[in-house]
């Protein structure tokens, strides 16, 4: 799997969250910590640091990625805001492959 960040080839880990019996095999996890949500993320790349969940789709559709890291917005201005907003759609409205 591909990091859809900075195209990574080997750089994405599976997220293991709780406390492991042993050290993790460092090729395929990383410790994501104790404390467990549902909306955690599931996947990690160690080169560029993004987070990403992995979903597996039904009905022969594949599967894809699904980016959950976004930036603080806090500090932005309105017209900010509001640019930042329609780069993410414009990310996210992407027609997947074979549409």
């Amino acid at each position: 799997m591909k990091c859809p960040n900075c195209k990574s080839s080997d750089g994405v880990r599976e997220i293991l969250y709780g406390l492991p019996d042993g050290p993790p095999d460092e090729e395929k996890f990383v410790i994501g910590g104790c404390c467990i949500t549902d909306e955690d993320p599931t996947r990690k790349c160690i080169r560029c640091g993004w987070k990403g969940r992995y979903i597996k789709r039904n009905l022969g559709l594949g599967s894809e990625i699904e980016v959950v890291e976004l930036k603080d917005i806090s500090t932005m201005s309105d017209p900010e805001i509001d640019s930042y907003a329609q780069q993410i759609w414009q990310k996210l409205d992407k027609p997947k492959q074979g549409e």
